[in-house]
């Protein structure tokens, strides 16, 4: 595991690898508590995500995802161990995914990178004369790639839906490592698998969110 945790910081760089976790990243807002973690590491890219699931796929690794761990059920800290001699899991921070790109004020969307917080977008989508469909108390926390775990409903959720009907395309990363993506946004696209209907709400078993593409509605008059 040591030797895992040295090839992390060697491609990542040290300062984004730490030993072990914080109280904080291992506490959720409710004061659940989480077990111990090998390390929380801080992917920048899409490319490091997928090469830090490759690297634990390989040792053997289990990996916990935490957005902006705002969540209520514990279901963003690292499980607790109870005794079981498992390795301990990586824990991989989205912390440092964050950035919007592609805004498009004809058509009502822009991109999103999972990192990023609700609030973020929110003001982008006003910049642009638009609103963004979700809003919920943990905005200027609570993270686009964990809403989208979560298909969080939030306060505006009787009007515009739940997480899933703002995502118009996804980027993410398979357990292998392994990158699909679809960003284009396009309004109607009936081949193959609807990726963001599978993983909308999917907690992380399915694949890590790295990316939304998300649709932005007329302001209310």
């Amino acid at each position: 595991m040591r030797e895992l945790v040295e090839r992390l910081s060697r491609a990542l760089g040290a300062d984004r690898v730490m030993w072990g976790a914080t109280p904080a990243q291992r506490t959720d807002w409710v004061g659940h508590v989480g077990g111990d973690v090998l390390a929380a590491v801080h992917p920048q890219t899409t490319d490091e995500v997928a090469l830090v699931l490759r690297l634990a796929v390989a040792s053997a690794t289990p990996v916990q995802v935490q957005g902006g761990n705002t969540g209520l059920v514990g279901g963003g800290i690292p499980p607790s161990q109870d005794g079981v001699s498992d390795p301990l899991p990586l824990l991989l921070c989205t912390d440092r995914l964050t950035g919007i790109s592609d805004t498009d004020p004809v058509t009502g969307q822009l991109t999103a990178r999972a990192g990023t917080t609700v609030a973020d977008v929110q003001r982008a989508a006003e910049s642009m004369g638009w609103v963004y469909g979700v809003d919920l108390a943990a905005r200027d926390s609570a993270t686009i790639g964990g809403t989208v775990a979560t298909n969080a409903g939030g306060i505006r959720v009787c009007a515009y839906g739940t997480t899933r009907a703002q995502v118009v395309g996804v980027e993410a990363v398979l357990a292998d490592g392994s990158v699909v993506s679809d960003l284009r946004g396009f309004a109607k696209d009936n081949t193959g698998y609807n990726l963001v209907g599978l993983l909308c709400g999917s907690e992380g078993t399915l694949a890590i969110v790295t990316a939304a593409r998300l649709r932005l509605w007329r302001p209310p008059p």
